[in-house]
């Protein structure tokens, strides 16, 4: 006698009945929209331009048990981290040439480009669902943009402020404009003036500059007006400005107690005066050994 497993099988009801078949109406709507969504087309005009096609979109695509499309967030989230990582500048360290001609690099500081992930996760997926094929920046932070993708994303138009030649320049279009000796602060770590890349926060005419409270005393350890200040630092209340209690600039006179600026850049007061005249809110200020 011959057995039939099939036979046998499916009286016993053994075989599950899929819910869907490749004939499904649900499955080929479900085909239809992901091949949809893989027309779209972002491209990221970086310093190299990164493209976000079919390639990727294909991955990034699944369904439901009731056949509805849906993301895989986490893939998407996953991708953007590693593109902010890799095109993140803000803190980063930068190797350039100064206006000398010297070769050096700067870490930290707050300028640089900071990619908003959380706002473009949900723009890149609208983009992806509305069969975008567009360029266009990814989403930033509230000031997380810079001049260039290109290093240094500075651009042509900044400050150069040199710790250890204790001078500063201002290149207009990548020609230098104005520069002076300056004075910066003490080389102590209360006083010392931050490394890194800055910009223009905001500047005032006749500014009072009021140091933190003394202990001892209850009050500010200074209380000093400016004529021009353009600050690069909130957290330190660091800034450019000029100092008429200064008899002379440059050299090592930073080095000297009490002569040494409590952290801020020290100028005099008619180049203060140009390049406060000159130079606008937002323009990068890169302070370097």
């Amino acid at each position: 006698m011959k057995f039939d497993s099939k036979i046998n099988l499916e009286k016993e009801k053994c075989y599950a009945i899929p819910a869907f078949t490749s004939d499904s109406d649900l499955v080929r709507q479900a085909c239809s929209q992901m091949n949809q969504y893989c027309e779209a087309s972002i491209t990221y005009p970086m310093n190299e331009p990164v493209v976000v096609d079919k390639a990727l979109i294909s991955k990034w695509l699944k369904v439901d048990d009731k056949m509805n499309v849906m993301f895989h967030d986490d893939a998407v989230r996953q991708w953007l981290s590693e593109f902010g990582d890799q095109y993140d500048t803000v803190g980063t360290t930068r190797t350039f040439t100064t206006p000398t001609g010297k070769s050096t690099s700067v870490s930290g500081g707050t300028y640089g480009w900071s990619i908003d992930e959380d706002t473009e996760f949900e723009k890149l997926k609208s983009s992806i669902q509305n069969k975008e094929v567009v360029t266009r920046e990814p989403a930033y932070y509230i000031g997380g943009v810079a001049a260039s993708h290109a290093m240094p994303d500075w651009g042509n138009t900044y400050v150069d402020v040199d710790l250890s030649e204790q001078h500063m320049w201002y290149l207009k279009d990548g020609a230098i404009v104005l520069e002076t000796d300056v004075i910066t602060g003490e080389p102590i770590p209360e006083k010392i003036t931050p490394e890194g890349t800055f910009s223009i926060q905001d500047k005032k005419q006749n500014e009072v500059l009021v140091g933190s409270i003394d202990p001892s005393t209850g009050k500010p350890s200074y209380e000093t007006q400016v004529s021009y200040w353009m600050r690069i630092t909130w957290d330190t209340g660091v800034g450019l400005h000029d100092a008429t209690w200064q008899s002379s600039f440059g050299g090592t006179l930073n080095q000297i107690p009490d002569v040494g600026s409590h952290g801020c850049i020290n100028m005099p007061i008619d180049q203060a005066a140009a390049l406060y005249h000159m130079i606008e809110v937002g323009t990068p200020v890169v302070v370097h050994y």
